[in-house]
């Protein structure tokens, strides 16, 4: 992440005097912009413009010790979301979270903590409720629909479920992108687009 102040003069459009303000610009990355200056595929002037202040975030897996605090947090964060009851990790998830190498950071974390969410019959999120390998073999837990409830009440519970684990896997192998994410699985864009309203599915979450 790279910032500067700047206060450049610039002239509103449709005005003739010239006006200054106080801009600090706030660029962030996950590319190595040295490496792509020398591919010819980033400006060395803009780089050098923007890189007065370098912070370096660590990868998630260089601050494991960080990983409990940071899942429980996202824990009840999603469980508020989703409109469920307060759910806990259980200690041999954990230490698996702790060890994983989380290649997709705190987003791939969030990611399985809703997963988790969702597929947990129980108050505790074991690993066989989570998709930890990209497999994706996690599948909808029909065998556990709240048949407590009236017949539409249920079917409603299992359609969110199933709504959030297919769009939330669409979005977050398009980067949040809805439109690619309504091709892929053969939809209108619109028609995504409300389902997502529906079921407060944000592609912002999914974005990176």
């Amino acid at each position: 992440m790279k910032s500067e102040i700047l206060r450049p003069p610039f002239k509103p459009l449709g005005d003739t005097k010239s006006i200054t303000v106080d801009v600090r610009i706030i660029a962030s990355t996950n590319q190595n912009l040295e490496e792509k200056i020398k591919s010819g595929e980033f400006r060395e002037d803009a780089f050098y413009r923007l890189n007065v202040l370098p912070i370096k975030l660590p990868a998630l897996r260089e601050h494991a010790r960080d990983i409990p605090l940071i899942a429980n947090h996202l824990l009840e964060k999603h469980c508020l979301l989703l409109d469920k009851p307060l759910k806990v990790v259980s200690p041999e998830l954990m230490e698996i979270f702790v060890k994983k190498a989380w290649e997709g950071n705190v987003r791939e974390l969030e990611n399985v903590i809703r997963q988790g969410i969702l597929f947990s019959s129980t108050n505790e999120i074991k690993p066989q409720d989570v998709d930890l390998d990209g497999g994706r073999n996690v599948s909808l837990p029909l065998e556990n629909a709240p048949s407590h409830l009236p017949y539409k009440a249920a079917k409603e519970e299992i359609l969110k479920s199933f709504n959030h684990s297919f769009i939330g896997r669409l979005l977050e192998a398009n980067r949040g992108n809805v439109s690619r994410a309504a091709r892929q699985c053969g939809l209108e864009r619109q028609a995504l687009q409300q389902i997502m309203r529906r079921y407060q599915i944000r592609a912002d979450d999914y974005r990176i």
